[in-house]
């Protein structure tokens, strides 16, 4: 008999934000973002709102929190690599970034992926992000170069290296199978290096 010291069969109560999060891209892979609702992450995960929202602050806070968070990882590793040709370092943040958002939450780090590029409900906001995903190469790119972050060269760089990411994590996504991230490498080194041409081209002329 459940009483009110006894908790019904079922998944125990989540300890941890990245165990609560887990949960909460089962259910928005499930039903979508629109009928995802706080109440059902809650029991779901077995704890209070009071805990959803010191972890996330809402349920948009659960998909973008961690997106942003990548972002900073690679804004952070592009920096880290100034040592490197322009477009070789781009290539190097961008796995180092993947690598450290799939340690940050290696259950849920693709999940999140397909809730954002599938969601009907999520389109704009995910194109907005992405852009802003892009800009952060761009303005890499032209820091390192000496042109303006919106001429057209940058931009070129960080729209293309964007979209060449974005088709791996699709296949990743569809194939549903262990993930090599450090194949980024590979996936991305024909976009780099075409671009790299362009760059030695630029400096020569």
């Amino acid at each position: 008999m459940t009483t009110s010291r006894t908790r019904p069969r079922g998944r125990p109560p989540v300890s941890t934000r990245e165990a609560l999060e887990e949960i909460a891209f089962e259910l928005l892979l499930r039903d979508g973002y629109e009928a995802t609702t706080l109440q059902a992450i809650t029991t779901a995960g077995g704890v209070g709102r009071s805990t959803l929202f010191r972890y996330f602050g809402s349920k948009a806070g659960i998909v973008w929190g961690e997106f942003d968070r990548a972002v900073e990882r690679l804004h952070s590793a592009l920096h880290d690599a100034d040592d490197a040709p322009v477009m070789e370092a781009v290539r190097t943040a961008v796995v180092r970034s993947t690598h450290l958002s799939q340690a940050a939450a290696p259950d849920s780090w693709l999940d999140r992926f397909r809730v954002l590029d599938r969601d009907t409900a999520l389109v704009a906001e995910t194109a907005a992000h992405w852009r802003v995903w892009a800009e952060t190469v761009s303005r890499y790119a032209a820091e390192r170069t000496g042109l303006a972050a919106t001429a057209p060269l940058p931009s070129a760089i960080g729209g293309a290296v964007q979209a060449a990411y974005v088709a791996v994590l699709r296949r990743w996504a569809d194939a549903d199978e262990a993930v090599d991230i450090d194949e980024l490498d590979d996936e991305l080194r024909p976009v780099t290096d075409a671009f790299q041409a362009v760059l030695d081209g630029v400096t020569r002329g």
